[in-house]
């Protein structure tokens, strides 16, 4: 085990700004971090064993403390927590003896409560063992703990040689022409395999379908696809034959996978599954768009290819179009063009702070400086957020053209994509395109044989919400404690090790493709110039998942139109629209446009639906107590404000209280150093001023107590 832990250490460069990488790899290698381990990475690396101290107790997923042989986590974040995952909570505790954040004496299990999996639209989850488990109650919780079968489906995909071509355009066109020579069978199932709906087994139906489509004899290839967004409706499969139009089944189980394929082989559609065909009318009897309202009412640009590309080849995503916008542009030689066209798209940042794109990218252009910087924002810590996961996970290679977009507009030579720490799924399907485009001649130098060199690495964060910052972010890139730095100067003037850093969210540079190839016109004719906005649906609604609507669209469209509304029927207590960052909606404000700086802004884009029987006050506090845990520490009104807010909230009831919560909250929200400490007290602002007699009772009740 030592051995194997220093030869993890020993493969970084003995540089500060691998401290992260090599705590991870040490925690990797055994399981936690020793004393040794902490001991190893500070010789390894030549940084104080007080500072690698420092930074392994900030970040929360590292582990100081050695857990048992197997690790439940139990999500209580709101969209499970208001779901049954308090329920499920308490009955693991009974059934492991042990409560929450304990370890069994003889150390074969460790039982935590999860701020958030991450996987809100298939609330309550479990997760043992790094495998999460969706749509869970307790008549299953002892399936959880059998040991998941190894995949047997996953097939190599061939590589694509880097190619000779006099211009940019000529060498893609050799891309294509390879890609064309690897073409798969005419009938593709396309497995929606993301992180939500593998947690309700979609990896396991893909093997089974692989299987049975060679059993079978289908001339067919059992393609593992993202997410397509309809996460209500997982596991999916989608179909894709020439003649037919794309069609969607929906809860694919394990036992229908026999007569699907039996009817593919027989050219019928399958019968008994649920479906749905992405065109206006119905065909051959399935019902179209018109009768499929999660799809109907929105406006897919960004999510038009996640459930239909292979996120595993870029062959599939060069024949769908893939890197042709950045091949243009490389081709005309004019960085400003690029940044002109995304400028006139009004395209603004889409982690929530909405600051246009392309002034970033052409303050960083102007900056002085031979090495400037691109970090992509791919963390992602906020509960009940996970809108960029299923673009990472379901188009990654879109994603690298934004990227690769973004760099040759602003000047940067060099990037780093930084992704959640237990974004497993997202990391893992990004590498793979990154390691593809590499070897294909679309990332490094003299990128497709012009005069653009661009170099990508991927990192991983060790958890903290303080991660959305983008100064905190840098100074984790840099191997400190994630803390905001005081601006100016701004990232775009002084940012990585000094030097001149674009910082953008991963959402954003999604949609940078699409507007360079359709025009800054198409984009800012949608969502009245502000384009269209992705949404995270979990909660209390017949139909969640990942949607994508103009900005400005109404939380009554969001929830009662593509989410069906309430479970039971009942109309809806409220909706928490921005996670940890946002507020809390009365319904008699559902008719407002989400608009950056309006009324209620859309914020980073989750949306929970809280129904009739939610405690607002339980929510709130839960959201409080996050931004209290996941303060940075550095400033005194986030870091003390916080904690006090949430006491306040335990007090008994008096005549002055309300005041003194909502004095001290705008103290909070007006004093702290970064935007995540000043929206902290948001949540308990909102509740306090539409749901007061709720919020300032006592004692306060516990949604989905059990």
């Amino acid at each position: 085990m030592t051995q194997r832990r220093n030869d993890a250490i020993a493969q970084f460069p003995r540089e500060r700004t691998w401290l992260l990488p090599a705590l991870q790899a040490a925690q990797e290698a055994e399981g936690w971090l020793s004393p040794e381990s902490l001991a190893a990475v500070a010789l390894h690396l030549r940084v104080p064993k007080s500072e690698v101290y420092g930074v392994a107790t900030h970040y929360p997923e590292f582990r100081l403390v050695k857990p048992g042989s197997r690790l439940v986590r139990v999500c209580t974040g709101v969209s499970c927590r208001i779901q049954g995952g308090l329920t499920l909570l308490h009955a693991l505790q009974d059934r492991l003896g042990l409560k929450a954040g304990e370890t069994s004496p003889d150390h074969s299990v460790t039982l935590e409560e999860a701020d958030c999996l991450f996987r809100c639209s298939m609330a309550p989850v479990v997760e043992v063992d790094r495998r999460c488990y969706g749509r869970l109650d307790t008549d299953r919780l002892d399936s959880i703990f059998d040991p998941p079968s190894p995949r047997t489906s996953l097939v190599s995909v061939p590589s694509l040689l880097k190619p000779a071509g006099d211009t940019p355009m000529a060498a893609l066109g050799r891309l294509v022409e390879q890609s064309l020579s690897h073409l798969p069978s005419e009938l593709r199932l396309v497995v929606g395999a993301g992180s939500c709906s593998e947690s309700v087994g979609s990896d396991r139906l893909m093997d089974r379908l692989a299987e049975e489509v060679e059993r079978q004899g289908l001339s067919a290839t059992v393609v593992e696809g993202g997410c397509n967004g309809m996460c209500y409706a997982a596991p999916v499969v989608e179909l894709h034959r020439p003649g037919w139009p794309r069609i969607s089944l929906k809860r694919v189980t394990l036992e229908r996978v026999p007569s699907l394929v039996s009817a593919l082989k027989a050219d019928r559609c399958p019968a008994g599954i649920e479906a749905v065909v992405w065109q206006e009318s119905s065909w051959r009897g399935i019902p179209g768009l018109d009768h499929e309202p999660f799809l109907r009412g929105q406006h897919r640009a960004v999510l038009e290819r996640c459930g239909t590309v292979d996120v595993s080849d870029l062959a599939d995503a060069l024949r769908q179009g893939s890197y042709a916008a950045f091949a243009r542009c490389l081709e005309q030689d004019n960085p400003m063009a690029v940044i002109n066209e995304v400028k006139e798209s009004r395209l603004a940042g889409r982690g929530g702070a909405y600051f246009g794109a392309a002034r970033k990218w052409e303050a960083c252009r102007n900056a002085a400086g031979p090495l400037k910087y691109l970090v992509i924002n791919g963390e992602e810590g906020e509960p009940g957020i996970f809108k960029d996961r299923h673009l990472m996970e379901g188009d990654p290679h879109r994603l690298l053209e934004g990227i690769l977009l973004a760099a040759f507009a602003s000047g940067a030579g060099r990037g780093i994509l930084f992704i959640n720490g237990e974004a497993e799924l997202s990391a893992r399907r990004m590498e793979q395109a990154l390691r593809s485009a590499e070897a294909a001649g679309l990332l490094g130098e003299r990128i497709l044989g012009g005069d653009f060199s661009f170099h990508l690495e991927l990192r991983r964060g060790a958890g903290g919400f303080i991660l959305g910052e983008e100064t905190a972010l840098m100074e984790a890139i840099e191997g400190r404690r994630a803390m905001p730095r005081p601006k100016p100067p701004f990232p775009v003037e002084a940012g990585l090790w000094g030097r001149p850093t674009v910082i953008n969210n991963v959402e954003t540079l999604a949609a940078v493709p699409l507007i360079v190839s359709r025009g800054a016109a198409w984009f800012a004719a949608l969502g009245g110039g502000r384009g269209t906005k992705l949404f995270g649906l979990s909660g209390h609604l017949v139909r969640t998942g990942i949607v994508e609507a103009p900005m400005g669209v109404t939380l009554r469209h969001l929830i009662e139109e593509i989410g069906g509304g309430s479970e039971d029927g009942r109309p809806l207590k409220a909706a928490l629209v921005g996670g940890p960052s946002g507020v809390i909606v009365h319904p008699s404000r559902f008719d407002e446009p989400l608009v950056p700086g309006g009324t209620i802004s859309p914020g980073s884009g989750g949306v929970v639906a809280l129904g009739e029987g939610v405690s607002i006050g339980d929510v709130t506090r839960t959201l409080l107590a996050f931004n209290a845990r996941e303060s940075c520490g550095k400033c005194t009104p986030c870091r003390e404000g916080t904690g006090r807010l949430l006491a306040l909230l335990q007090q008994p009831q008096n005549a002055g209280r309300r005041q003194e919560i909502e004095d001290l909250a705008q103290v909070v929200r007006l004093a702290s150093l970064c935007g995540l400490g000043q929206s902290a007290p948001l949540s308990l602002l909102s509740a306090v001023e539409q749901f007061p007699k709720e919020m300032l009772s006592t004692p306060p009740d516990i949604t989905g107590k059990g």
